[in-house]
């Protein structure tokens, strides 16, 4: 009888862990690589062992076949990585935002290892990913992201295979909005380069032997870099309320 509470008990334990590790792994502000993966490993393992006293009667029992042992860790895994990739598809907003700010700046040629991403990106959609994980932990967000990998298991049953036509609905849902939010980020940077790029067309038909999209790079950077500095504050407050009112939304579908 003691074995089997033992045995019970561990595969309850690494079932549990199956989820919240894969979810952990693939969140913002525990995926970068300036995170230690012992940090990561440290978190999960200490929130498998907080929830698993709650959830080890819900359960599924050890199977006797291999693959079924692997197809029930396997779908654990996937709904991991599907809670974490909804948070780290949100959080991407910014690096669009910052990548047409960077077109409509001149600057897109100035691209630098994005640590948030783990690929190229411009220097500025790095610099407004990086304030956003700063901001995601100062005003306590992140614990919607761990809420939401701790409520799955009242929608998703251990031991049922994850419905992949919902996954795939609530991701096209996410990816439309988060490019919706970044437009109207980036909005304003729209309307003043597009405007620059106009009345540079207009003068270079009136003066057609000078140069002019050459001679008014200073200004389109100068006007950039003054609209981002006036509305960095309002811009990252805006798009923080977006974020705490989709990780909400997707936390209470989950309840």
């Amino acid at each position: 009888m003691l074995e089997h509470f033992l045995v019970s008990q561990v595969f309850a334990f690494l079932l549990i862990f199956c989820r919240i590790g894969s979810g952990i792994m693939v969140m913002p502000g525990f995926r970068e690589n300036y995170v230690s993966p012992r940090i990561r490993l440290g978190i999960a393992l200490m929130i498998t062992l907080i929830i698993t006293p709650l959830l080890s009667k819900t359960m599924p029992s050890l199977p006797s076949s291999l693959f079924t042992l692997v197809l029930l860790a396997g779908s654990e895994i996937l709904i991991g990585i599907f809670i974490g990739s909804v948070c780290n598809i949100i959080i991407s907003a910014t690096h669009v935002a910052g990548m047409i700010f960077s077109f409509q700046s001149g600057i897109s040629s100035a691209v630098i290892f994005d640590a948030t991403q783990n690929s190229q990106g411009s220097l500025v959609g790095n610099f407004l990913g990086l304030a956003t994980i700063v901001l995601l932990f100062s005003t306590n967000l992140h614990h919607l992201m761990v809420l939401g990998l701790t409520k799955s298991y009242t929608v998703f049953i251990p031991g049922q295979f994850p419905p992949m036509h919902d996954f795939l609905e609530t991701l096209a849902r996410i990816i439309s909005d988060t490019f919706i939010i970044a437009l109207q980020i980036s909005m304003p940077f729209i309307i003043a380069g597009t405007l620059l790029f106009l009345g540079g067309g207009i003068l270079s038909r009136l003066m057609p032997t000078i140069q002019v999209f050459f001679l008014i790079t200073p200004v389109q950077l100068l006007i950039g870099f003054f609209m981002l500095m006036a509305a960095f504050s309002t811009m990252m407050l805006w798009y923080m309320e977006f974020y705490k009112e989709k990780l909400m939304s997707f936390t209470s579908y989950i309840h």
